[in-house]
């Protein structure tokens, strides 16, 4: 009998360790589990030198397991409530936007259990290979050609709140750009943190003294860099004068003044290497900018509307609102009747104004009209509004409001150059 207990007694603890062991191997590792996750999705930004999106850095790199462990709770908080990584569209065009940013569920519930279960280290050699990022100097859109600034530094003095400022640059030298030519890529990058947003354009004066003007984007809160598919792009004539169209926000206050040196980087198109660009490109807002939000309301509506003359495609959406920006959606209705829900953004996010940027181009027939809706929460629970008690309007300081669906597109035809001059401002 003794030796039968003793035995029931050795095949309960054989059972028991073995459940123990299994459990321990079902354990997320840092390594093997969280570590590729990272990597697919995180450290772009969260490096030594990470991306740069419109002055945001990221406050912690996550390469490694020591950068990552004092994190980890952080971490799997951002991620369960889909705070990060920044991404605001809904479900519904899941992988339909080429610089998507988001986790699986599975990916979600892999680094919440890791924390979970004693944010393990795991085995060096579960570890994926190393990212090894291009030196380009923080530019997300790639190594410049050319890098363009203000001509002179500016202060923005310490009892500035809101300020509009025009700058402009030196006239493009030989170096910067020998010919005309079609840009690959443009990034504006602010030369301070008051820098609120940049809007850009180029001028020429022709032998005839008519001044050329060409848009050349923005840059807002949370908005990277402007980057076109083959046979797409904008123009840019040599011995242009770029000019800068600065917003500056900061609190006012005594020793809060700072210098600015904005700048701008340019990517061409290799005309000997590259498809030629037959699609120059426009971007412009539907907007309405006659508006009054009730104070206190926490929903109100408003709605705007373009039609597309043409056989049109579209490259990106971009919904731009200030502080009581609440929600947004584009909406397609096409001329056999139907309609397609474009984009969704409902929880919009001031400090993250995103480009929604298509992976496969998308095409709409002549005669689709958009509707760009979107609602604001001028409501005392809305945490970032400035003060509910007042009705608001359009207005340029980021406390005042704005309502524009920028749509970045071009003819569907092959077409000989054009450059459309509607762009609004942020």
């Amino acid at each position: 009998m003794i030796q039968r207990i003793k035995w029931a007694g050795m095949a309960v603890a054989i059972i028991a360790s073995g459940s123990a062991l299994a459990q321990e191997n079902q354990r997320p590792t840092f390594t093997k589990d969280v570590l590729p996750i990272l990597q697919e999705s995180c450290v772009t930004c969260h490096r030594p030198g990470g991306d740069n999106i419109a002055g945001m850095v990221a406050p912690m790199s996550l390469m490694t397991y020591k950068e990552v462990r004092p994190w980890a709770k952080a971490i799997a908080k951002a991620v369960k409530s889909k705070r990060m990584p920044p991404w605001f569209a809904t479900e519904a065009t899941s992988g339909v936007f080429h610089n998507e940013r988001t986790l699986t569920q599975e990916q979600i519930d892999t680094v919440v259990r890791w924390t979970e279960t004693g944010v393990a280290r795991g085995r060096a050699e579960d570890a994926p290979e190393p990212i090894v990022f291009e030196e380009n100097g923080g530019w997300l859109t790639g190594k410049p050609h050319a890098i363009v600034q203000m001509k002179e530094p500016y202060f923005v003095e310490d009892d500035v709140e809101d300020l509009y400022e025009n700058f402009e640059s030196e006239p493009l030298t030989k170096d910067q750009l020998i010919s005309d030519s079609w840009l690959r890529s443009i990034e504006w990058r602010g030369g301070s943190e008051v820098v609120h947003h940049i809007v850009g354009y180029a001028t020429l004066k022709g032998e005839d003294g008519v001044t050329e003007r060409f848009s050349l984007g923005s840059i807002a809160p949370g908005e990277e860099g402007t980057d076109y598919p083959e046979g797409y792009g904008k123009i840019l004539k040599a011995g242009s004068t770029i000019h800068f169209n600065m917003h500056y926000h900061k609190e006012p206050g005594p020793a809060t003044g700072v210098w600015d040196q904005s700048k701008v980087s340019f990517r061409f198109w290799d005309e000997e290497k590259d498809p030629p660009v037959i699609h120059p490109v426009s971007r412009n807002g539907i907007s309405n900018r006659y508006f009054e939000i009730p104070p206190g309301h926490n929903s109100w509506e408003v709605g705007a509307s373009k039609t597309f003359d043409v056989d049109t495609t579209i490259l990106a959406l971009h919904p731009h609102m200030h502080l009581r920006g609440k929600d947004a959606k584009y909406v397609a209705y096409y001329p056999d009747g139907t309609q397609e829900t474009l984009l969704e953004v409902p929880n919009f996010d001031f400090n993250w104004q995103l480009d929604y940027t298509y992976d496969e181009l998308k095409e709409v027939p002549a005669g689709t009209r958009v509707e760009f809706t979107v609602h604001y929460d001028n409501s005392p629970e809305n945490e970032y509004n400035p003060d509910h008690t007042i009705p608001m309007e359009w207005g340029g300081p980021t406390t005042s409001e704005m309502m524009i669906g920028y749509i970045t597109y071009t003819n569907s035809e092959e077409q000989v150059f054009q450059e459309n001059e509607e762009e609004e401002t942020d």
